[in-house]
């Protein structure tokens, strides 16, 4: 069967004696016998005569090739190709408008690769047929270049206008107002074969917007040979420019769209089984998992953290707006709180105290509700003093309706913060009683570190934390110098529960070591101490390590270590101590111990005089140095 496409004429050449028909006409013809028919007709009529002279006249068997036939099949592939793509935008769109839409990708070509298994690396001949496989599959990869490898959209919000606009940010972070000039995105990253990638946003509330640019990727992939079929003909292409597909090839292999209720399955490759169908629909663990995705306007993963950055009293502070991001200058701060918090959150759940409540409170015997009772000395504007007495109450207050259900007394929380500046307390004051709720047991007085008379604990120091059914914590952050064993001090006096403190300012020991270090040029560390940067740092290893040995000597296990990163705080060392066992506390052999290091750590770095040693009554052992003989010899390890 041959035909042209113009005015159809077709020349049958028979096998057999069979007889066949046209609208209105019948024919018969003798075997071997041939047959010219003109027929002036469309494209319809044409493929109904075919299907019927192929269905009566010719076997599987027998050779039948034309050229028009390979063009009606070309034209109901690109169809098939063409229903894909537009069930593919739809789908897009449909999913956007549900806010059900996820993620898409489109896969290009894929690159060639060498198999090892079956060009392994040897010798001979076949080393030979590597060679040339390599040189085919470099050939087909330079072929490929600027072709599309793989496309992918997902949702992100971006700010309208001008990205270095900081002034304009300022005013709207102030005011709290950053949801202002915010959209949804459908942010698209193309990635080509050898070429570099390129990224493009399209708003979501503008659909035209999001079609457009689909149908543009779909019109480069295609060819410019089927530009028109898409709509359109501006695509985005790489440096290289737009690459013409060879016969039969495609630009686009194959996709998908990931929705919350389902995934649909693009191919187009090869275009006889072109289609778009859903290939899998979600389980409800997978929506759960996705919802996230669906609802977040922000790219950016939540963080997991123990406080809302959107708190209100964040916000009272001026630490954070009312989407919860932080001010301009207080992400250090925001951090700072977190942590922290973290770090006392650990220790208030692991001491005995909360271990026995919650023992006591399963049985009912517990009468009066327990407290845990907080000091921050030297709070300043209260930011940590706020953030801890929150966390504690949002973590370990029971609410009064759930008492009341379970007949149980829940903890309470009490929290005082101590500063010398008036006008400070005021402020910090008023804003706790704006807050209300939780914060209306949140006071600030005017005192002095370690000598205050309206401390909030301090009349029954001498029992433990379940005799006394308070939990007793003091915290001193940044306490200049000597003010950090004041109030360490007044935690030991007041037999403080947990203690938490971040030095700051070494000022006493540092005369002290300067004068070792020059009286003594074969000291052991004498060329490090020989160095102003290293004998600063060395006294304030010093300092904090002896406060650490007095802190175990006074019944309480320590640690040393840096509690937040130090671009936020140069100031970032934390000594956190929480209250031992009364036998472990008496061990007179553990307390010899521990005494014998804090005399050799002083002899070694010339020690004399140590605020907290001085308050506590230790003795640096400088009277029995010659005894001792560690003057001027490193004490043994």
């Amino acid at each position: 069967l041959v035909a042209r496409p113009k005015t159809w004429p077709m020349l049958l050449l028979m096998n057999s004696c069979s007889s066949f028909s046209f609208p209105n006409q019948q024919y018969s013809l003798a075997k071997g016998s041939s047959f010219c028919l003109g027929l002036h007709t469309n494209q319809n009529n044409f493929i109904h005569c075919r299907d019927s002279i192929l269905s009566t006249l010719f076997s599987k068997s027998n050779y039948f090739d034309t050229s028009d036939e390979l063009e009606i099949n070309e034209l109901q592939e690109n169809k098939r190709v063409q229903d894909a793509i537009e069930k593919f935008i739809s789908t897009i769109r449909l999913s956007l408008n549900e806010e059900s839409f996820l993620y898409f990708t489109l896969r290009g070509p894929p690159a060639p690769r060498l198999s090892r298994r079956k060009y392994p690396a040897k010798s001979g001949i076949d080393d030979e047929q590597r060679l040339n496989q390599e040189k085919f599959l470099a050939k087909r990869k330079e072929q490929l270049r600027g072709k599309f490898k793989k496309i992918s959209g997902r949702l992100v919000s971006l700010r309208d206008g001008k990205k270095n606009d900081n002034k304009k940010r300022k005013k709207e972070s102030s005011s709290g107002n950053e949801s202002d000039g915010v959209s949804l995105h459908l942010q698209t990253t193309i990635k080509y074969h050898l070429a570099t990638d390129m990224a493009q946003n399209w708003k979501v509330t503008e659909c035209d917007e999001v079609e457009l640019g689909l149908k543009r990727i779909f019109s480069s992939a295609l060819g410019s040979s089927n530009k028109n079929d898409v709509g359109t003909d501006c695509a985005p292409s790489s440096e290289w420019g737009v690459i013409e597909n060879a016969r039969g090839e495609s630009g686009i292999v194959d996709g998908e769209i990931v929705t919350s209720t389902g995934i649909y399955s693009l191919r187009l490759y090869p275009p006889s089984k072109a289609g778009l169908k859903l290939s899998k629909k979600k389980t409800d663990k997978v929506k759960q998992n996705n919802a996230q995705s669906t609802l977040s306007l922000s790219h950016d993963k939540a963080k997991n953290v123990p406080l809302s950055p959107s708190s209100p009293f964040f916000q009272k502070l001026g630490v954070s707006s009312l989407n919860g991001k932080p001010l301009v200058g207080m992400s250090s701060k925001l951090r700072q709180c977190q942590k922290f918090v973290e770090i006392v959150g650990k220790l208030v759940d692991n001491s005995s105290f909360i271990k026995s409540f919650k023992q006591i409170s399963t049985s009912g015997a517990v009468q009066a509700p327990p407290t845990i009772r907080v000091i921050d000395m030297g709070c300043g504007r209260g930011y940590l003093t706020f953030s801890l007495h929150s966390y504690l109450c949002n973590n370990f207050l029971m609410p009064e309706n759930e008492q009341k259900a379970n007949c149980k007394p829940g903890l309470t929380v009490q929290t005082q913060g101590i500063d010398r500046r008036p006008k400070l307390i005021k402020e910090i004051n008023g804003i706790a009683d704006d807050l209300g709720g939780e914060f209306s047991s949140l006071r600030f007085i005017e005192g002095d570190i370690g000598n205050t008379d309206d401390a909030l604990f301090g009349d029954d120091s001498g029992s433990d934390s379940i005799a006394k059914n308070t939990l007793d914590i003091l915290i001193a952050l940044h306490a200049c110098d000597t003010a950090t064993d004041d109030s360490i001090w007044f935690a030991i006096q007041n037999n403080a529960d947990i203690i938490v403190t971040a030095p700051c300012c070494h000022h006493q020991l540092r005369p002290q070591i300067d004068r070792h270090s020059n009286k003594n040029p074969d000291h052991p560390l004498a060329d490090i101490l020989c160095h102003a940067i290293y004998r600063e740092r060395s006294t304030e290893t010093t300092t904090d390590a002896m406060r650490a040995l007095l802190l175990e000597i006074a019944g309480y296990n320590t640690q040393v270590f840096e509690f937040i990163g130090g671009e936020h705080t140069a100031k970032n060392v934390m000594i956190t101590a929480t209250k031992m066992e009364a036998k472990l506390a008496d061990d007179n052999e553990r307390l010899k111990k521990k005494r014998k290091r804090l005399i050799e750590l002083a002899h070694f770095y010339g020690v004399k005089k140590q605020k907290l040693a001085m308050l506590m009554g230790e003795n640096l052992g400088w009277d029995n140095s010659v005894k001792l003989g560690i003057v001027n010899s490193m004490p043994p390890l």
